[in-house]
């Protein structure tokens, strides 16, 4: 009896200088992330008080997460190699 597989599963990766859907949420996903460690190491550092000086470092690191994200798939093409062109 042949193998028969009943499920294909597809790996649609980005090209190079363009991103999908799936390098959204994963950046997203890496963005909740980073704010929840961020923010869970900025109130154990000011003893559990919340205020702008307790957030700002949470919103600038998620930032940075997000946009270096995004950078890095936008210069990885799909063969997950980076600042090199699509193959032929």
């Amino acid at each position: 009896m042949p193998d028969v597989c009943l499920i294909k599963i597809y790996t649609i990766k980005s090209k190079f200088f363009t991103l999908n859907s799936r390098d959204f949420i994963k950046g997203l996903i890496l963005v909740v992330i980073c704010t929840f460690l961020t923010g869970v190491y900025e109130l154990n550092a000011n003893g559990g008080v919340v205020n702008w000086l307790t957030v700002k470092p949470v919103v600038i690191a998620a930032f940075g997460a997000a946009v270096s994200y995004l950078t890095k798939n936008l210069l990885t093409n799909s063969d997950d190699e980076f600042l090199k062109m699509e193959p032929r």
